[in-house]
């Protein structure tokens, strides 16, 4: 094991005992790590594709992160997951604009201020009743995915489904929100 494998380690289980600082820094600095390894696992062709699988692998170790045994190393269980994610990515076959993850950093899970509450209220007014409930239980409430799949009667691959395209809609929202601000 690297230092930064146990440093990455570390964060993730100071992250699952509650301090998400950690667990963002963990996050950050493992999806370098990841790119990598999809690069190496997707053919030359799709290297395109590698930032989708790495967002798609994260998507799936936050909401499997539970899974994780502490008592066993981080990084094989994170390979495996993304090497399934590009093997997703091959199968699919799509085509997208390669846009790094880290350029969408105010995308992550962020840290939730009691002051800022109705200011996510008003966010979560422009997604629909279904994608707000979702959004609201598991990034604000931190509910785990088995808690999400049955509460929306959803399977796993469904609710990380509905979780990533409602994430994607308030993105989206959001960026629209800031395209329209009057500069001064």
């Amino acid at each position: 094991m690297t230092a930064m494998d146990a440093e990455i380690e570390d964060l993730m289980r100071q992250g699952l005992a509650g301090d998400r600082k950690a667990y963002a820094r963990g996050l950050a600095r493992l999806a370098p790590r990841m790119r990598a390894m999809a690069l190496r696992d997707l053919p030359a062709p799709m290297r395109h594709m590698a930032e989708d699988v790495v967002q798609e692998a994260l998507l799936s170790i936050h909401l499997k992160r539970g899974s994780w045994d502490v008592s066993r190393p981080l990084m094989p269980w994170v390979r495996i997951i993304t090497k399934h994610k590009a093997i997703d990515a091959i199968r699919a076959g799509a085509r997208r604009q390669h846009e790094p993850i880290e350029n969408h950093a105010h995308l992550g899970a962020p840290e939730v201020d009691p002051l800022e509450s109705l200011h996510i209220e008003q966010a979560l007014a422009r997604l629909s009743d279904r994608d707000a409930a979702l959004v609201r239980e598991h990034a604000v409430h931190g509910a785990d995915a088995e808690t999400l799949s049955s509460r929306f009667d959803l399977g796993p691959g469904a609710l990380r489904v509905a979780l990533h395209r409602a994430l994607r809609r308030l993105s989206d929202a959001a960026r629209k929100d800031e395209e329209w601000k009057p500069t001064t």
